[in-house]
C-alpha cells in the first residue's frame, strides 16, 4: 500500500493543550469564496488564538468559538471548532493559518481547479473497452463485436436471463467498464457520456459562462467514445442492449480486460426496457446538441438514433425496466422511467425544435427526490425543463429537491455540510446533490443557498473531511488517496491518477462486507470513522475505494463548475 503524505494529514500536531487535526480545502480556494477551516481536538479550544499570514505579514488573527459538535454521526472527536474567512480578503498566495503549533498552508488562486479537470478523463480512458485505449493498456474484448444475445427469462422483475433460441449476436465493442469489474451498463454509459457533455457544453452554446477551450475540447472526446458505444445499442427494432457481461465476472481471477478468459463468451443482455431506451436517447440527443453547430453530419447521425430510439420506447410492447439479480445484490435496477423519459423529450426539443417533444417533456415530468443517483436522474430533467422549457412547475419542483438537499446539509450534515445520508457511494450522491443546486442557480442568474453546498462539497472532496484527505487521486495533491480498489491499476503498477473515490459509508453496510475486506485493526484511518461513518484507504475496500464511471463524470462537472464565479 502506498501513503504518501501519509504522516502530514493524519499525525496531528500538538497545541499546549490537546492534540489537534486541521481540515481544509487542500486544492485551493478562489479569492471570491470564503475560506472554511474545522479544528478537530481531543479538548475545549475555546479562545485559542488563531492567526493567517502571507509572505510573512499577518493579515487576520482570532479565537476560537465554541464547539460546534462533539463525537457524533460526522465527528470522530469530542471538540470541532470552525473558522471563516470571508470571500474576498485573501488574495492569491500561500497563505498560512497558524493554531498553537500546527499550522495549514491554504492555497488562493484565481483558478484552483483548473489543473485537475483533466485527470478524471486520465481514468476514463483507461477504463474504455475495445481498441481505443491508451499505453500500458491493450485492446480488450475484442470477442464483444459478436457478443450472444440473452433475453429475460420469464418475469423481467426476476432479474433472470437465458440465451435468445434463435442464437443471434450483437456487435457491444467498446464503451467504458464500469468501475472495478469489467462489467459494461448502457444505464451508466449514457449518465456518463451526458455529464461529460454538459461540462462539455458549459463552455459553449448551453449556458452563458467561459471554460477552457482545451479541456472542453478533451472532455468532448472522451463523451464521443461513450456515444460511439451508444449508437450500437439498438442495433434492429426488436433489441436493445442493457449490459454487457454477467455475474461470472465476479468469479474471476484478479485479471486485465485484455486477458479475460471470458472474451467471446460475454452475453449482451437485451430487453426493450424503457429505463435504458430513454437514457440513451437522452445522452445521444445531448451529443447531436454539442456538434449541431460545428458539425452538422456528426449531429445528424446522433440525433436520429436518439430519435429513433425514444420513438420505439413509447411502443407499447416494451417494458419498464431490466435487469440482472446476482446473488449478492441486483446490477443497477431503477424501476423508474419518467426522469430518463422527461429529460430525453426535452433535450430532444432542442436538438429538434419540435415543441411536441417539449409538451411530452411537460407530460412525463418527474417529482423532485430526496437523493440523486445514477437512477434518479429528477433533478436534471426538472432543471432542463425549468431552463429551456421555462417550465415555471418545474422550477418549483428543482427549488424543492434542492431545498431537501440544503436542509439536510444545515441541520443534520454539519460541520461539512452534508447534504444527504451515508450510503454506499455517499460521495457521488452528495456531488450530484451540489451539481443541481450550482446549475440551478447559475441557469436562473439568481444567487441563493445552493452555492454554499457547492462550496462545502468541493471542500469536502478536496480534504475538508474527517480523514483529511482528497478523494480525487492526484500527485499533486500531499494529501491524496493512494489506494484504489482496481485490478487493472494493481496488475499494471499503475498510481489511479484521476480516479475519484466512492468516499464513505455507512457503518451498517461496511460491516456486513468486512469479512471482504484486508483492513488491520491498526488501520490509522479507524481515528476518524465514527459509529455512522466509515472510510478507509485500502485497495481491499470495495465499498470506499472504487471509482465508477458515473463518479468520474460527476467530479469533471464538478470541477468545470468550480471554475466559474460565484453567483453570489
Amino acid at each position: 500500500m502506498r501513503y504518501l503524505g501519509f504522516l502530514l494529514v493524519m499525525t496531528g500536531l500538538t497545541t499546549s493543550q490537546a492534540e489537534v487535526f486541521l481540515r481544509w480545502n487542500q486544492a485551493g480556494y478562489r479569492p471570491d469564496r470564503p475560506i472554511r477551516i474545522v479544528v478537530l481536538s481531543a479538548e475545549d479550544l475555546a479562545g485559542e488564538g488563531w492567526t493567517v499570514e502571507l509572505d510573512g505579514h499577518r493579515w487576520a488573527e482570532g479565537e476560537l468559538g465554541d464547539s460546534v459538535a462533539g463525537v457524533g454521526p460526522h465527528t470522530p472527536l469530542p471538540f470541532t471548532h470552525t473558522v471563516e474567512l470571508a470571500a474576498g480578503q485573501a488574495a492569491p498566495g500561500t497563505h498560512v493559518f497558524r493554531i498553537g503549533g500546527q499550522t495549514a498552508a491554504i492555497r488562493v488562486d484565481n483558478d484552483p481547479y483548473g489543473r485537475f479537470v483533466q485527470a478524471p478523463l486520465v481514468h476514463l480512458r483507461r477504463m474504455r473497452s475495445g481498441a481505443a485505449v491508451e499505453a500500458p493498456r491493450r485492446p480488450s474484448h475484442p470477442g464483444d463485436a459478436t457478443a450472444p444475445v440473452w433475453v429475460p427469462d420469464g418475469d423481467p422483475m426476476s432479474g433472470r436471463w437465458k440465451p435468445d433460441p434463435s442464437g443471434r449476436v450483437v456487435d457491444v465493442e467498446g464503451g467504458w467498464y464500469d468501475a472495478g469489474d469489467q462489467l459494461k451498463f448502457t444505464l451508466n454509459i449514457a449518465y456518463t457520456t451526458f455529464h461529460l457533455l454538459l461540462a462539455s457544453q458549459l463552455s459553449g452554446t448551453w449556458m452563458p459562462v467561459d471554460s477552457s477551450e482545451s479541456d472542453s475540447a478533451a472532455i468532448r472526446d472522451e463523451a464521443r467514445h461513450g456515444l460511439d458505444w451508444l449508437m450500437k445499442v439498438h442495433p434492429d427494432r426488436e433489441t436493445f442492449v442493457v449490459q454487457v457481461g454477467d455475474e461470472r465476472d465476479h468469479n474471476q481471477p484478479y485479471r486485465l480486460p485484455e486477458d479475460d478468459a471470458l472474451d467471446g463468451d460475454r452475453p449482451a443482455l437485451c430487453a426493450l426496457s424503457r429505463v435504458h431506451m430513454a437514457s440513451a436517447s437522452a445522452a445521444l440527443a445531448m451529443g447531436a446538441l454539442a456538434w449541431k453547430d460545428s458539425d452538422e453530419e456528426t449531429a445528424s447521425v446522433y440525433q436520429a438514433m436518439a430519435e429513433r430510439i425514444f420513438a420505439r420506447a413509447r411502443e407499447p410492447d416494451t417494458i419498464l425496466t431490466a435487469f440482472e439479480r446476482g446473488k449478492v445484490n441486483d446490477f443497477y435496477l431503477d424501476d423508474t422511467e419518467d426522469d430518463q423519459m422527461a429529460l430525453a423529450a426535452m433535450v430532444l426539443s432542442q436538438v429538434t425544435g419540435d415543441d411536441d417533444y417539449r409538451a411530452l417533456a411537460s407530460d412525463l415530468a418527474p417529482p423532485a427526490v430526496n437523493e440523486p443517483s445514477w437512477r434518479a436522474w429528477n433533478w436534471m430533467a426538472n432543471l432542463a425543463l425549468a431552463y429551456w422549457g421555462d417550465d415555471a412547475a418545474a422550477r418549483e419542483r428543482l427549488q424543492a429537491e434542492i431545498g431537501n438537499y440544503q436542509e439536510h446539509a444545515r441541520v443534520a450534515g454539519g460541520p461539512w455540510g452534508l447534504p444527504g445520508r451515508y450510503v454506499w457511494g455517499s460521495l457521488h450522491r452528495w456531488v450530484e446533490c451540489a451539481l443541481a443546486a450550482r446549475l440551478s442557480s447559475m441557469a436562473h442568474e439568481s444567487p441563493f443557498e445552493g452555492d454554499r453546498l457547492f462550496e462545502d462539497m468541493i471542500d469536502y472532496v478536496f480534504g475538508r473531511n474527517n480523514w483529511g484527505v482528497s478523494f480525487l487521486f492526484s500527485e499533486d495533491l500531499p494529501n491524496s488517496l493512494q489506494n484504489l480498489y482496481s485490478p487493472l491499476y494493481e496488475l499494471l503498477d499503475l498510481f489511479p491518477k484521476g480516479a475519484f473515490s466512492e468516499g464513505p459509508g455507512n457503518r451498517a453496510t461496511h460491516d456486513t462486507l468486512r469479512t471482504y475486506f484486508e483492513i488491520p485493526d491498526d488501520d490509522p484511518f479507524h481515528r476518524f470513522n465514527t459509529g455512522t461513518a466509515v472510510f478507509f484507504d485500502h485497495s481491499s475496500d470495495f465499498m470506499c475505494q472504487e471509482a465508477t464511471i458515473g463518479g468520474q463524470a460527476d467530479i469533471v462537472l464538478l470541477l468545470v463548475l468550480a471554475g466559474f464565479s460565484s453567483s453570489r
